[in-house]
């Protein structure tokens, strides 16, 4: 991992004051923490007034509610009333809505749904058709309606139904009441709300039945905004979430949802909501303060660890860093000298005189190895010249192939391929010698394989010849491996001939294992094998006469035998400085 380019810089009085710095590191951490929890603190604690608002609201709605009914009620048990008298329950309903001037409304109406009696609307009007009216008749109990306009005034209002139930069990009337929304402002103005904050109350359909205090962004008689009315409706009977006003501001809302008995779909929604920004302002502001002050805390705290670490270390911090600068530009002789000082400083200019001293002994030991590499490059310059020789006999070698090649008769067209494959094998090792740039010794195990691929493209062997190799690694020195590439290759050259000889598909093996020093090299084929009075010597062909010679060269002595084809094999030390083996094998 690579460093970061101002780390090499930076002083020692810097990094003090930068693990000083890193020191008051936690406890910005910890008030920032502090600040955090105590803003989730505070949510919690908003959110939870929000419900405690809703509810606390939602018990008004529901003593409004409950009033309502038991008025309903009682009219529903009076004769007048059951008897459908129009002149006498008029009377009664024009004073009862004296009495109660908050609703906008009281009316009767018979199993038609038509006014019979009332304290405003005209008798035989059709309210067949009001919510408030069909649920009632459908439930045959005490229902509520949703928002709507009065049919006299005009005013916007909350409807309520009791039903007047007869001897089979159905209604046959509804006795009904129009709150007017307009005396929710006269309820609730006496409670004190934030003036950020705000109440609302919604019906069945989220339609807006009274906001607290009134903006223009959230009309009575208009839908609540729709993801707000999600969350409410996908919630519990009461709960909280966090959400964005129809005003853009971010609150916390609390709602409460009402029911009456048997109905599952709440009639009423109260919902109470307070800036979440308002909120966390008061946590902001004691956590800013708590930051600023420990940032002058900080900032004094560095201004004297400064200040002290002038007076305690910066002369001798000034020493140090003269001595590095001679040592750096070649001036090893620099040392600091604070002899004696047992001090955390006195130690690193002692150490720092040290490495001075040393840095001069490595200079003298690499002045000593450029020497050392430069008689060693002089013996490389010899040895170069004893490669030189070696090719200068293995070309005398080449010269007399030539002529034992012409001492056996004319050069004809398969002579030759045999010569290009003996020359060929003493150049593959002069190649791979140069090519590893290990000019003392070669590996036989990598030689073997090359060279086969060698003589099948210099003697165009058909495809019905296979060649199997196997072998140990054997590193083997220059004057060994020119006598040992000889030798394989004409082994392999004579499994060839007698493969074409015999027409027929021929596997040929070459083995080559080490053990305690010594090297076995078989070369055997699946042929025709060899005749039972086989002997080199007496052969017509310059091949296997090589071959006997090589072996011999080699410091082994070639054998051969028959097991399913023509087997040769020799055996001979890998180490030339060892003394030559002419037991065979």
């Amino acid at each position: 991992m690579s460093r970061r380019p101002w780390l090499p810089a930076i002083s020692i009085r810097g990094a003090l004051l930068l693990i000083l710095a890193a020191a008051l590191a936690p406890a910005f951490h910890i008030i920032a923490v502090t600040g955090a929890e105590h803003a989730r603190h505070m949510e919690e604690q908003a959110a939870e007034e929000a419900l405690r608002q809703a509810a606390a609201f939602g018990d008004i709605q529901l003593r409004i509610t409950e009033s309502t009914r038991q008025m309903l009620a009682v009219l529903a048990a009076l004769p007048a009333f059951r008897e459908l008298n129009t002149d006498f329950a008029d009377r009664i309903l024009k004073s009862v809505h004296a009495e109660n001037p908050e609703y906008l409304n009281l009316s009767l109406t018979d199993g038609a749904g038509r006014v019979t009696a009332s304290s405003l609307l005209a008798i035989g009007t059709n309210l067949s058709n009001r919510p408030h009216v069909v649920r009632t008749f459908s439930t045959a109990r005490f229902s509520t309606g949703e928002y709507l306009i009065g049919l006299v005034q005009s005013e916007p209002s909350f409807s309520y139904s009791y039903p007047l139930i007869g001897e089979d069990g159905r209604p046959f009337g509804t006795i009904n009441a129009l709150y007017k929304l307009s005396s929710y402002g006269t309820l609730f103005e006496s409670f004190e709300i934030d003036p950020d904050s705000f109440l609302g109350i919604v019906d069945r359909n989220g339609i807006r039945l009274f906001f607290y205090p009134p903006r223009d962004t959230n009309p009575v008689g208009k839908p609540v905004k729709s993801e707000v009315w999600r969350r409410i409706q996908e919630g519990e009977d009461t709960g909280t979430f966090q959400d964005v006003s129809s005003d853009g501001i971010v609150r916390f809302y609390g709602y409460r949802k009402l029911r009456l008995e048997g109905d599952p779909v709440p009639y009423i929604t109260v919902v109470y909501a307070t800036p979440r920004d308002k909120i966390l302002g008061v946590s902001r502001t004691i956590t800013r303060r708590n930051l600023l002050a420990m940032a002058g805390a900080a900032l004094a705290a560095l201004i004297l660890a400064g200040g002290l670490s002038e007076v305690l270390f910066g002369r001798r911090l000034s020493r140090i860093g003269a001595a590095v600068d001679r040592i750096r530009i070649g001036d090893l002789g620099a040392r600091v000298g604070f002899s004696g000082d047992v001090s955390d400083l006195g130690r690193i200019a002692g150490a720092l005189d040290g490495m001075a001293e040393a840095v001069q002994r490595r200079d003298a030991e690499k002045e000593e190895e450029a020497r050392r590499l430069v008689r060693l490059l002089e013996e490389k310059s010899v040895l170069l010249k004893e490669v030189h020789h070696r090719v200068k006999n293995n070309l005398q070698m080449t010269l007399s192939l030539i002529r034992l090649q012409e001492g056996q008769g004319a050069l004809d067209a398969s002579s030759l391929r045999g010569l290009e494959a003996r020359i060929s094998s003493m150049a593959m090792v002069h190649e791979m010698l140069y090519g590893s740039g290990n000019l003392t010794d070669i590996d036989l195990s990598e030689y073997c394989p090359e060279l086969l691929d060698l003589l099948r493209d210099t003697f165009s062997v058909a495809g019905n010849i296979t060649a199997e190799v196997d072998c140990d690694p054997v590193r083997c020195d220059l004057e060994r491996a020119i006598p040992f590439g000889l030798l394989l290759s004409e082994l392999v050259t004579n499994a060839f001939k007698h493969a074409v000889r015999s027409g027929r598909p021929v596997v040929v093996r070459i083995l080559l294992k080490e053990e305690s020093g010594r090297a076995r090299l078989t070369v055997s084929d699946d042929g025709p094998g060899l005749p039972e009075d086989f002997d080199p010597g007496n052969t017509r062909g310059l091949g296997l006469q090589l071959a006997v010679a090589l072996a011999g060269q080699l410091g082994g002595r070639l054998a051969w035998d028959n097991d399913g084809g023509a087997r040769f094999r020799v055996e001979f030390p890998v180490d030339a400085r060892k003394e030559p083996d002419a037991s065979g094998s």
